[in-house]
């Protein structure tokens, strides 16, 4: 049978929770489609591939030293080499910084239709359909897959991770490598010390409302310490220098859906509902009863957070 191919994704020799909620969506979705759910990866052995065999059937991996520093040349070659020899029909990738480089290239290597940035995937009437934010989350388009071949990338924390499901097979694919245009002279972490607030299930997050990076800190961090969450913020937040860059929640920053979500003194512009809307449960607090929060939120309280969240702490 044809096989829908997710791209693992792995650094320092772990495997990304990008990886891990791709699993979840090929698995829901191949079966509708008469594909098979399978996985490649790409290192230079099969330490990684044997970790992803616990997460998806069958699983194909290139070793090759010429794998082992990403390129975006090298990885469409691999992936080309392995839809050639295992008969895939549909590839999905992270849409990450590496994914978002390489998904075109390995399209244009597969002779592929592509679409870009997801966060949602059903099958409809034997079709695929996608979901994703267009005109910086202002709005949401569907797409249908028309062609033969299709590349996929979703964005990460639009779905939870898959889990274990036993012990899949892994089986090498051979691939010839033509030498890459990059060269990977040094990788710098731009963000040491960063969490990744997309894979959090409770995150308290504030907004401009909180009027100083003093506030903030005052408010928002102590009520996430007390419930186990992660704190965050919107842009205007991470602009003001309130708090790191990795915890900024939107279009410009990270999509999330955690079980819990608290907006202090967010207003909800468009580009910070675009990633957050998906949280299970959506608890705001805003003084003002016209906030674009309110349209979305499961609790709305119309109300000065700086009386709310004190009342909160004191009932926890």
């Amino acid at each position: 049978m044809a096989k829908l191919l997710i791209i693992a994704e792995h650094r320092s020799g772990k495997l990304s929770d990008a990886t891990m909620e791709l699993c979840r969506i090929a698995k829901e979705v191949a079966g509708g489609l008469g594909l098979e759910p399978a996985a490649a990866v790409f290192s230079k052995d099969d330490s990684i591939a044997n970790e992803v065999a616990k997460y998806i059937p069958e699983v194909f991996a290139v070793n090759d030293a010429a794998v082992e520093a990403y390129t975006a040349d090298v990885y469409a070659q691999a992936v080309k080499a392995v839809v050639e020899a295992k008969d895939v029909k549909g590839v999905f990738i992270p849409h990450t910084s590496d994914g978002a480089d390489y998904a075109a290239k390995a399209a244009m290597a597969i002779g592929a239709g592509i679409v870009s940035n997801c966060n949602k995937a059903v099958v409809d009437g034997g079709k695929l359909v996608l979901t994703r934010n267009i005109f910086n989350g202002k709005l949401q388009e569907t797409k249908s897959v028309t062609t033969d071949k299709f590349v996929i990338t979703f964005e990460k924390g639009a779905y939870d991770p898959a889990e274990a499901g036993g012990a899949g097979s892994v089986s090498a694919v051979s691939a010839s490598f033509t030498p890459s245009r990059t060269k990977v002279k040094e990788v710098v972490s731009t963000s040491t010390g960063g969490v990744d607030i997309s894979q959090a299930k409770i995150i308290v997050a504030g907004g401009r409302g909180l009027k100083d990076g003093d506030k903030y800190k005052e408010i928002v961090l102590p009520l996430a310490q007390k419930l186990g969450a992660e704190y965050a913020g919107s842009r205007p937040v991470i602009d003001s220098g309130w708090t790191d860059a990795s915890r900024q929640v939107g279009q410009s920053g990270k999509t999330v859906s955690p079980d819990l979500y608290l907006a202090l003194g967010i207003s909800g512009a468009v580009q910070h509902v675009a990633g957050m809307k998906g949280s299970k449960c959506i608890v705001a607090v805003n003084k003002d009863p016209e906030a674009p929060i309110f349209n979305i939120a499961t609790y709305g309280i119309v109300a000065d957070l700086f009386e709310v969240v004190p009342a909160i702490m004191s009932s926890l």
